[in-house]
């Protein structure tokens, strides 16, 4: 079994912030969500901002229903949650919510079989 983690993101509002943006300018991206992404976005907000030195992206991993809780309130650029919102989170949201599939986390049963050694 496995899981798509799922970023969403007020489109409109981060594309207009980056598409004008002046290269001397420094802009700040701000994004907070799911706990399970936060290691590979922060590879790659790491290795972006090497390349684009001006654009830092800020990203706060305080799990799924706070990113979906900042990104309806508009108090960030993107969110990342666990699964897609509800119908009722994204006719809340004050401005349209597009979804895109990130990164695939599988889910791995373990047990423990006493006396079975291999």
């Amino acid at each position: 079994m496995h899981s798509t983690r799922t970023l969403v993101i007020a489109l409109a509002t981060a594309s207009a912030l980056v598409a004008g943006v002046a290269a001397q300018q420094k802009v700040q991206i701000n994004g907070a969500g799911a706990t399970f992404p936060y290691p590979i976005y922060s590879k790659w907000f790491s290795d972006y901002n090497k390349l684009h030195p001006n654009v830092e992206i800020n990203y706060q991993s305080i799990g799924s229903g706070g990113g979906i809780r900042q990104i309806t309130n508009g108090t960030v650029f993107f969110g990342a949650t666990d699964g897609p919102m509800t119908n009722d989170q994204l006719l809340a949201a004050p401005s349209k919510i597009l979804h895109f599939p990130m990164v695939l986390g599988a889910d791995v049963p373990v047990y423990n079989i006493p006396n079975v050694k291999g």
